[in-house]
Formats: C-alpha cells, sequence, structure tokens
C-alpha cells in the first residue's frame, strides 16, 4: 500500500454535498457521483481527476494496481454507501480504487480497523517478502496494529497470487535496471526514481531501490 496524497476537494464540490444532505433521508437508488454533473461531466469524473496531484498516476488507493490498465476506475466509499448515506459525497470518505478491490473484494465490508491510505502511515506498517512478493505486517508493529494490517490485507485479498507475482515483476524490473547502470552516480539519478514513481506497486519499488542502495559496495 503507498500513501494517498488527498486533494483538497474542488471548490463546486460543498455544494453539491450540501444538495447531497437534503435528499439523502430519502435517497433510495440515487447516485449522486455517477448521476449528477457538473458542466456535463459526472462527479465521479470530477473526482478522478481532482482527488490527486496532477503528476501522480492513477493508481488504486489500496492495492496500488494502475488503473484503466489492470482495471476499470471505480469510487470506493470507505464507510459504505448502504450504512452511511450521508456520507456518499463527503470528499474523504472516497478513494479512487480499482473493481477488484472495490466491488468484488471490499463490497459493503468495513471496519475502523481497515488501514487507511491518506491518514495512516501505511509506509511504516507493510512489509514485503522479496521472494514470493507477499506483504505483512512489519515486524516492529504491536500486537494491534499488526492485526489491522492483517485485517486490511485479507480485506483487499493483496496477496493475491496475480497481485503477488506483480509485485516480483517490479523487483525484478528495477534489479535489472540497477545492473544496467554499473556506477553509482548513475543509479542516483532519476531513471530508478522514475521508475519506481510511476507504479504500479509504487511501495515496493521505492522499498527495493531503498534496500539495493543500502547493498551498494
Amino acid at each position: 500500500m503507498t500513501p494517498f496524497r488527498r486533494q483538497p476537494e474542488p471548490p463546486f464540490w460543498p455544494a453539491k454535498e450540501r444538495r447531497w444532505l437534503g435528499l439523502a433521508p430519502g435517497w433510495g437508488k440515487r447516485d449522486p457521483l455517477n448521476d449528477w454533473r457538473h458542466r456535463r461531466r459526472s462527479l465521479a469524473s470530477w473526482f478522478h481527476e481532482l482527488v490527486r496531484e496532477p503528476s501522480e498516476p492513477r493508481m488504486c488507493a489500496y492495492c496500488d494496481g494502475s488503473l484503466h490498465e489492470q482495471s476499470r476506475e471505480t469510487v470506493d466509499h470507505f464507510l459504505p454507501e448502504h450504512e452511511f448515506p450521508e456520507l456518499a459525497l463527503s470528499w474523504h470518505n472516497l478513494f479512487p480504487a480499482c473493481d477488484r478491490c472495490n466491488s468484488t473484494y471490499k463490497r459493503e465490508r468495513w471496519s475502523c480497523r481497515i488501514v487507511r491510505p491518506d491518514t495512516d502511515p501505511v509506509e511504516e506498517l507493510f512489509d514485503i517478502d522479496e521472494l514470493s512478493g507477499w506483504l505483512r505486517p512489519r515486524a516492529k508493529l504491536d500486537w494491534t496494529t499488526r492485526v489491522n494490517v492483517r485485517l486490511t490485507i485479507r480485506v483487499f485479498r493483496l496477496n493475491e497470487r496475480h497481485r503477488c507475482e506483480g509485485r516480483k515483476r517490479v523487483m525484478q524490473e528495477m534489479r535489472n535496471a540497477w545492473k544496467r547502470d554499473p556506477t553509482t552516480l548513475a543509479r542516483d539519478n532519476s531513471t530508478l526514481e522514475q521508475r519506481a514513481a510511476q507504479g504500479p506497486y509504487r511501495f515496493v519499488a521505492w522499498r527495493y531501490l531503498q534496500a539495493l542502495r543500502a547493498l551498494d559496495p
């Protein structure tokens, strides 16, 4: 899981949310994210465009897989909409997510123990097994936090086979690029850092790059 740097809500969003709050008690089957428009575009489309920094790649906030390429782009309600309809347009309750994490795995499940990638220190919580590509809690964590990390991994199926294989491919690409750059100066240049930043699985790429640099003679 990679830290999610959420941008402030756009100026037009609060008015849409206030309008929704007036309708929420009888919300029925309404879907304001996909049915409501601003300048002829759905609110979901605006959300995906504005929730990240412009330079950020479009990745799932949970598994950090590429959206569009690996999955369709969806919006997840961290606190599920069926239980908390009043939060259907709450900017800080919404995450860009792949359909596997959102619709297949998490669905309507939720817990206050699930790690939030926008507010929790995710880089300090997860570790990776380089041989298998499995994510796991970092060893230094207290028992409660380890339970929370394990729950997050289980809910989003972060150790599903194709995701572990994808992480191993990223590490292999970083290793090959490292071998192609024989000098320390070349290894410190922006090429490897750009590869790590473009994703997918940026957490894995950055962690592996740090490990390679630590082993550099």
